[in-house]
């Protein structure tokens, strides 16, 4: 029985369905602000409780057959994909080897450039350096330049970070991009000729952690490495936790978060998904943060795609649909690596879905020469390898130049109601099958 406690317990909630319900589209923007309001009304509460040069993969201390908190669930395999499907297959595939080879060089980048070689293909992607081939991770952990510039240094012995062009462009962000790698704590680093671990590295960003600053990157990378009930002490000597963190991020504005705010929702979802894969009720700041995450799903398929299937190039500020390529690049890239990762399961052969990963491909199997900015693209490849592996259940051999083949282009498909402008319009959109409801959480 739903008792009066647990409709407390759950108000935010459905006071923000029922905003979903009588707000208009037109004020979606709003209407976010206002859903993020909601969901902070208790938020000061504590909650409960190539094949021959590929790089050797580094070892995981992953117990076999036991997967990491927030691993990239696997739908299951089916016997057998509809041709449309076996051709996006095929282009998935097409796409990721052919972007392999084109390593990041670390004469000519620097290290943030070198990270975001990392994002793309994680433990396999490797880098130039000195004109031979090495793995990113263990060049990364090495604390391997860029252009002859290195994100780590040792302050009185201890790890330290450096912040800036061509290093990272946030508080954790070398950290994060370990953690979507699934790079593993013990993984060793070695800083100015001392030995670490990956683990040194946590404790830095767990001592780092400051109210009122950015804490995006720290959240994605604390929500893999930690237990959501895990508890520290900043080096203000303040307690911290995974809900205060998650609170934080929660109490930022979305536009105003690092790549349009995908970054923001990436977090966010991850902490959610820790906690999903250790079957620990979704209560508290961890309910909002799902609804929250849930409430921009919908905000993203109903009023900020593009009748070509792609995403806003002003993100979630509004829709556009900006003629340059980069851009394009940048803001279906970003979006889709957070939905293909968000999303259920069953939701990822949804004609919405489909249509803006065909709209990826084309663009990156069609730029010419494959020359695509290094952040852009490195963020878009993950969105490919979320998608493949979590849709298809089976990863493709990046390194067989085999899966190099011409395809044809995806036949440019038009959302319903699209206007003779080729956008469509928000009543068009907001009628079609695909509601909020549609992308409940996956378990």
């Amino acid at each position: 029985m739903f008792s009066c406690s647990m409709f407390a317990k759950y108000l935010p909630q459905f006071i923000m369905l029922a905003l979903l319900t009588i707000i208009p589209s037109d004020d979606l923007n709003d209407q976010l602000a206002r859903i993020r309001q909601i969901l902070l009304l208790d938020s000061a509460t504590p909650s409960n409780a190539a094949a021959a040069n590929q790089p050797k993969k580094p070892a995981t201390n992953n117990p076999a057959n036991k997967s990491s908190p927030d691993e990239v669930a696997v739908a299951p395999s089916k016997p057998k994909w509809t041709k449309e499907q076996e051709l996006r297959r095929a282009k998935i595939a097409s796409c990721l080897a052919t972007y392999y080879r084109q390593p990041v060089d670390a004469d000519k980048l620097r290290p943030w450039s070198i990270m975001h070689g990392l994002i793309g293909y994680g433990q396999r992607s490797w880098t130039i350096v000195g004109g031979k081939s090495v793995n990113t991770v263990e060049y990364l952990a090495a604390n391997g330049a860029g252009d002859g510039i290195q994100i780590l240094y040792l302050e009185d012995g201890k790890i330290q970070t450096r912040l800036g062009p061509g290093v990272q462009g946030h508080e954790g962000q070398l950290l994060a991009m370990f953690a979507q790698a699934d790079v593993p704590a013990t993984q060793p680093m070695t800083i100015e000729g001392k030995s670490f671990t990956v683990q040194d590295l946590i404790d830095f960003e767990m001592i780092g952690c400051t109210s009122g600053k950015e804490l995006t990157f720290k959240l994605i990378a604390l929500a893999h490495y930690l237990d959501p009930d895990a508890r520290w002490k900043n080096h203000l000597g303040e307690d911290w936790d995974m809900s205060r963190l998650i609170r934080e991020e929660l109490a930022q504005p979305l536009t105003e978060g690092a790549c349009g705010g995908t970054h923001r929702l990436t977090a966010l979802s991850y902490a959610v998904n820790a906690r999903v894969k250790r079957n620990q009720p979704l209560e508290g700041v961890w309910l909002r943060a799902d609804t929250y995450v849930m409430a921009c799903q919908g905000h993203t398929f109903n009023n900020l795609q593009n009748s070509d299937g792609s995403f806003s190039t002003l993100f979630f500020k509004g829709r556009e649909n900006h003629t340059d390529l980069m851009r394009r690049l940048y803001a279906t890239g970003h979006i889709l690596e957070w939905l293909a990762y968000s999303l259920p399961e069953k939701n990822l052969h949804d004609f919405r879905v489909t249509v803006a990963v065909d709209y990826l491909l084309d663009l990156m199997l069609t730029a010419p020469g494959h020359a695509l900015d290094v952040g852009p693209r490195g963020h878009a490849i993950h969105a490919l390898v979320i998608y493949e592996q979590r849709a298809f259940g089976t990863p493709s051999d990046w390194a067989d130049t085999k899966n190099i083949v011409k395809l044809p282009m995806t036949s440019k498909m038009i959302l319903p109601s699209a206007t003779k402008s080729g956008i469509p319009s928000d009543n068009g959109l907001n009628s079609s099958p695909y509601k909020r409801s549609s992308f409940m959480r996956r378990r």
